[in-house]
Formats: C-alpha cells, structure tokens, sequence
C-alpha cells in the first residue's frame, strides 16, 4: 500500500512539474515524440484482452522540452500517441514509425522501419531568426530491441532521404526495469546518439553568411560542425497501471550535449544539475489506453 502511494505521489509530481509551466510556456514545434512518448510504451507488450490480430496503445498526454534541440529556452508540446500493431509484425506507430518485425521471438524483434524529422524553422525561437529552415524530413532505416531479464536494448541507424537534413544517426539504448509495486513499473536507462557530417553541419554549423556578432542579448559566430556523438541521456519513467487497459505514465530526463554541439553558438545551456556541461532537462506525462 505504501509504494503505491509513493508511486501515485511520484506520477502527480511529474504531473506537476510538467504542468507548471504550461500556462506561461507557449507550444513549440521541436518534436521528438520517439523519445518523449517511450513510457508509455515502455513496459514489455502483451496481448492480454486483446481480440484478433491487432492490438493497440492510445494516449495522450503533454511535456516540457526546449524550443529546438540545444536551446535554453523551452516550451510545452502536447503529446498524441497512436501505436497499432498487427500479428506482431508490421507496426504503424507515432512513436516508432511504420515498420516491420522481420525478426521476431518473444524477446526480441529486429526490422527496417521508417521515421520523420520534423525539422526547424527560423521562427521556432528568435535567434534562428535569419537562419535557413531545415525542412520536414524522411528517414529510412534499421532498429532492434532485446530483453534480457530485467533489462532491454535497443538501437537503431536512420538515413534522411526525403529532402530535410539529409544525415544518418545512430542510437543505442540500454534501461533496467522493475515492478515496484502490484501496478507499477519503474525504467531506468541511458541512450546515446551519433550524427554524421551532414546531420552536425545541417543543425550546428553556421555559415559565414549566417553569422551576427552583433545579434542582441548573443553573438552568432561562424562555426561549422562535424561528425561525432550528438548527446547522451539519462532518464527515469514510472508506469501506473489503473486496471489492464488504463494506465498513466510519467519520465523525467536529463540530455548532456557533446563536444561538437556545445560548442555551437546555437546550444545556450548549462546543464542544471551537472556544473559545466550543456544540456537540458525533459519530463512529461501521459494517460493512454491498451486494447
């Protein structure tokens, strides 16, 4: 009884911290709802109560993110999470994309899939103004995911081929996980991606011609940015599962920025919790329903 409680009080802290600030916060159009919807997929799937071939995962939900990837400045993005998936092999998710399970056992799935950038605009935060937009983008690429125990992996490498920031990515995912009480979960894990040349250069760089030493408040230099790992994250989710259908799921996280992307004049962060280093902090909730 008492855990559960903890847990409820944890989820309505998560709840609070992320709705806060929603009424002075403006919505942003940075998206990365892979990683901002993973609780509420973050328990191992199953079928209970299910009919048929299908079984799917709505929720909804909000967080509190930056503006665009390394700004200091942040906003709220609502959260729709659609995830359908057919005889455990082909998945059309607003999480994970389109995809097929080529691979599959009980544990473990492995397939290409395809995914969106949702790319940056000059407007999303004033000092992008004067900046090229990074148009909407399609990627194309591989992932897998493995349970062994109480832990999971995962990974994927993703290719832009449909006319937005025209990189590859790669990322790695490890997390422990654990029923803390009858209905809840907890994850705890770390992730880490790398960006090739075009990715660094298309996000970070600023070209000469960009360049305004005399913007107001900061100065844009030039700068161009290069291949290497992007960020590395840490984070922590609860899942409280009301009955079989109903749950209710909550994160916090924290996203440190490597060397090549800190040292951009577009990333203005210091770290809150870790003095010296650039990044920035996430936490969002989500109600959803499993049928």
């Amino acid at each position: 009884m008492a855990r559960t409680l903890i847990s409820l009080s944890f989820v309505v802290l998560v709840f609070s911290s992320t709705l806060s600030p929603v009424l002075s916060l403006a919505e942003t159009r940075y998206n990365d709802w892979e990683l901002w919807t993973s609780p509420a997929t973050a328990i191992l799937k199953n079928r209970h109560g299910t009919k048929g071939p299908f079984s799917v995962n709505v929720a909804g939900g909000v967080a509190v993110v930056p503006k665009y990837f390394s700004s200091g400045s942040h906003g709220i993005k609502f959260l729709p999470l659609l995830d359908v998936n057919y005889a455990g092999r082909l998945f059309l998710s607003s999480q994970d994309g389109v995809g097929w399970n080529v691979w599959r056992k009980r544990h473990f799935r492995a397939g290409p899939r395809i995914t969106f950038d949702q790319g940056r605009q000059a407007s999303d935060a004033p000092f992008l103004v004067g900046l090229p937009d990074i148009d909407f983008g399609t990627e194309v690429g591989f992932f897998f995911e493995s349970y062994a125990g109480s832990l999971r992996f995962k990974g994927d490498i993703r290719q832009e081929i449909g006319g937005g920031h025209g990189g590859l990515l790669m990322s790695g995912e490890v997390a422990w996980g654990s029923p803390w009480t009858e209905n809840a979960s907890i994850i705890i894990g770390m992730r880490g991606t790398y960006m090739d040349d075009s990715y660094a250069k298309t996000y970070f760089s600023i070209s000469a011609a960009d360049a305004r030493p005399d913007f107001p408040g900061r100065t844009r230099l030039e700068y161009t940015a290069q291949s290497g790992m992007r960020d590395f994250n840490g984070f922590f989710q609860i899942v409280y599962n009301i009955n079989q259908a109903l749950y209710v799921a909550g994160e916090v996280r924290g996203t440190i920025l490597m060397e090549n992307v800190a040292n951009s004049p577009l990333a203005d962060v210091e770290h809150p919790f870790l003095t010296g280093l650039d990044g920035f902090v996430t936490s969002s909730i989500l109600f959803g329903y499993r049928f």
